[in-house]
């Protein structure tokens, strides 16, 4: 008997134990909302977002976003490392934030929030306003109360729905608002959907439509239809003296050449490419079997990957229109439209974007890497040199997904045009670039899908009006 009252009070003493402990885990996983001195000490800021076209994107392998540059910026000038954490939605926004899973929002966030109570707004703020994104044909209008008897397509759940109802009582009724067109619900698949021509309005916030603009010449976005609205990025209440600094920050920095710089470069630099020209228009004079002044390079090099070197002629045609001295919107440089930490890690000169040899033999070496890397996912050569091409454009983890994606739906991760392809403009859309299978994100395809398609036609051209020797 005494033995088993022993037991029990051994028993009921390790119970206690293990009681005090997962008290201690629990205590350990406290949540914390580190505040400026906090953050300086690790030497980490940790910054909440959302990809997509205007906060954060991987593109040819490389970070970019308005917001992700900016951030970057004061994380620099405070000698700081920037951890990026991906939210999937609005409200996941918050609850990381309120979590202590981030230290800042970098996004888009209302100043009237409804739980603003709990956040500090800080940094640098933006007027925005819905508009009508609309084409420049016979279908757009003037005046708002011109909307009458249109139809307007709007993402569900979202203030361009209540600003869409709400129009629509101001006026009087008349506005037909449907969510769904072609299986598209997304405010960035309507836009696509209005420059294709396939519906002719949606609404949105001007920020997101210019930068949308700036791939689709054809849109017209400058009908206001909603009332100015105030937003800027969040931290938690407790983080008072993270939000001065970045307020103080922010207020030198918007005067500054390098904060023009990012909004021009996402906002008003274009991005349309060559997809408009025919391969007609695009080839230069092919008098005395000649395409370029750079086609004894094109041979040269195409020889080291076995390729046809009209294709390297067409993908730099396509690229730079042969010209050295281009610098695109995203920073890529010289004939072969390079990123410059690409053609550093592939030049074995020191890359110099005007030297056009070194260029096309870095282009070549990455274009190696890239097969290599393809190789045991799309077996067949002449296939897979799609696949390369739009992973030279894209960069390769977008393609990685696509190919993730058209397996998982159904469709032939080995094919290019119909499969791949289709299944990379499915990352435009976010319930598909966060689902588990893909790795990087939101990715507009439609400047991607129009590359492969017209280096490949333009080869077909060289071809049959330059045999090979």
């Amino acid at each position: 008997m005494i033995k088993y009252i022993s037991k029990i009070k051994t028993t009921l003493l390790l119970l206690l134990i293990a009681l005090i402990a997962t008290s201690c885990d629990i205590e350990e996983e406290k949540i914390i909302h580190r505040d400026w001195n906090e953050i300086q000490t690790e030497g980490v800021l940790r910054a909440i977002t959302m990809s997509n076209s205007t906060s954060y994107f991987i593109y040819r392998g490389e970070e970019m976003g308005c917001e992700y540059e900016l951030i970057k910026q004061f994380a620099e000038e405070n000698n700081l490392k920037l951890e990026i954490v991906l939210a999937n939605s609005f409200e996941n926004i918050i609850e990381l934030l309120a979590d202590g899973k981030g230290d800042i929002v970098v996004y888009d966030m209302p100043v009237n929030l409804k739980k603003r109570l709990n956040f500090i707004h800080c940094g640098p703020e933006m007027i925005t306003n819905q508009v009508l994104v609309q084409r420049n044909d016979s279908t757009k209008i003037k005046n708002v109360k011109d909307i009458v008897g249109k139809t307007i397509y709007v993402e569900k759940g979202t203030r361009y729905e209540v600003r869409a109802n709400n129009l629509n009582k101001e006026i009087g009724g008349g506005i037909e608002i449907l969510y769904n067109v072609n299986d598209t619900t997304t405010t960035d698949g309507f836009i696509d959907a209005v420059a294709n021509g396939n519906i002719n309005y949606t609404i949105t916030d001007n920020i997101s439509a210019a930068l949308n603009k700036s791939y689709y010449q054809n849109l017209n976005i400058s009908l206001k239809v909603g009332f100015s609205q105030r937003s800027a990025w969040l931290v938690n209440k407790e983080s008072h003296i993270l939000a001065d600094t970045i307020n103080s920050w922010a207020n030198y920095n918007n005067k500054s050449k390098k904060y023009i710089t990012t909004l021009q470069k996402y906002f008003k630099m274009s991005k349309w490419g060559n997809e408009h020209i025919s391969p007609n228009q695009m080839a230069i004079s092919l008098k005395n079997g000649v395409i370029s002044p750079y086609d004894h390079l094109f041979k040269q090099y195409a020889d080291s990957i076995d390729w046809d070197w009209r294709i390297l002629a067409s993908m730099a045609y396509n690229e730079s229109q042969f010209d050295s001295s281009l610098v695109s919107w995203a920073g890529a440089k010289g004939i072969m439209q390079l990123m410059p930490s690409t053609a550093r890690h592939f030049s074995d000169e020191g890359w110099d974007m005007t030297n056009n040899r070194e260029c096309i033999a870095a282009a070549t070496r990455y274009i190696a890497s890239l097969n290599r890397s393809l190789r045991n996912k799309v077996e067949d050569k002449d296939e897979r040199i799609k696949f390369i091409l739009a992973s030279y454009n894209s960069g390769l983890g977008h393609i990685f997904d696509a190919i993730a994606l058209a397996e998982k739906y159904g469709k032939n991760p080995q094919v290019w045009f119909g499969s791949a392809a289709e299944a990379l403009k499915l990352k435009n859309y976010p319930e598909y670039y966060n689902d588990s299978v893909c790795k990087c994100g939101h990715f507009k395809g439609k400047e991607t899908l129009a590359y492969v398609e017209k280096v490949i036609e333009l080869y077909h051209f060289y071809k049959q009006n330059m045999p090979e020797e």
